[in-house]
C-alpha cells in the first residue's frame, strides 16, 4: 500500500531528528506536506520529461486521481457563472502547478470517458474569444481558471462530469496514501529531507547575518 502523509512525516521527523522527541516540535507534519507538494511536483515533471515519446508526455497513472470515485464519490457538477454566463466545474482538490496546466490530466462526460474535451491554456482561450465562430472548433474545450475548470462549447444537458488530475495532498487527510508510485517513494522521502534541510541551514546563515554577536571573519 503507498505510503500515508502520517507515515511520511514520520519517516522524514526520524531522519532528521534522529528520533529525538524533544525537537519534533520543530518540523511540524504540515510543513512537511508543503514541503513534499512541491517535490511530488519535480517527480512528476522528471518523471513526464523521461517518459516523453512521440505521442507527448506520458503521466504514470499512480500519480493521477479520479472523481468522482468509490474512494471520492462526490459528483462534480457544471455550473453557471451568474455573472459571466461561463460554464464551469469547481476543481474536487487542489491541482498540482506544473507548466501549461498539465496537472489537469483529463475531464469527461459521465458515462463517456472516451469522449474527452479538450484541455486548452487560458491563453488560447483569450485568442479563441476574439475569432469568428464559424472558425473555431466546436469541440468542447476547457481550462484552468483558478479554482475551477472553465468549459467552452459544452454540450446542453451536459450536468456532470469526470476529472482526472493530479492533486495536491493538502487536500488528503493524514493516514490517506499519497498518490505516488511506490518506485518514488525513497526519492520523494530524500528530496523533501534536502529541502528541509536546505531551508533550515538558509534560515541559520540569515539570522546569523543579522547577530551582530556572531563574528564574521
Amino acid at each position: 500500500m503507498a505510503i500515508t502523509k502520517n507515515e511520511l512525516s514520520d519517516l522524514i521527523r526520524d531522519k532528521m531528528l534522529g528520533g529525538d522527541d524533544a525537537l519534533s516540535g520543530k518540523l511540524h507534519p504540515t510543513i512537511i506536506w508543503k514541503t513534499a507538494e512541491t517535490v511530488i511536483g519535480k517527480l512528476i515533471e522528471s518523471a513526464m520529461f523521461k517518459d516523453k515519446d512521440s505521442n507527448g508526455y506520458e503521466i504514470n497513472g499512480e500519480f493521477i486521481t479520479q472523481y468522482p470515485s468509490d474512494k471520492n464519490p462526490d459528483p462534480i457538477i457544471v455550473k453557471t457563472d451568474s455573472f459571466t454566463g461561463e460554464k464551469y466545474s469547481d476543481l474536487p482538490a487542489p491541482l498540482i502547478s506544473l507548466k501549461n496546466d498539465r496537472g489537469l490530466v483529463r475531464v469527461s462526460e459521465i458515462g463517456s470517458v472516451d469522449n474527452a474535451f479538450a484541455i486548452v491554456g487560458n491563453s488560447s482561450h483569450d485568442v479563441f474569444s476574439i475569432l469568428d465562430v464559424h472558425y473555431i472548433n466546436s469541440k468542447t474545450e476547457v481550462y484552468v481558471q483558478g479554482n475551477r475548470i472553465v468549459y467552452r462549447n459544452l454540450r446542453t444537458g451536459i450536468t456532470q462530469v469526470l476529472i482526472k488530475m493530479l492533486s495536491g495532498i493538502s487536500s488528503l487527510d493524514p493516514d490517506d496514501p499519497i498518490p505516488i508510485p511506490a518506485s518514488l517513494e525513497s526519492d520523494l522521502v530524500e528530496m523533501v529531507s534536502a529541502m528541509l534541510q536546505e531551508e533550515k541551514l538558509t534560515t541559520q546563515d540569515k539570522s546569523n547575518d543579522n547577530n551582530p554577536n556572531i563574528p564574521t571573519g
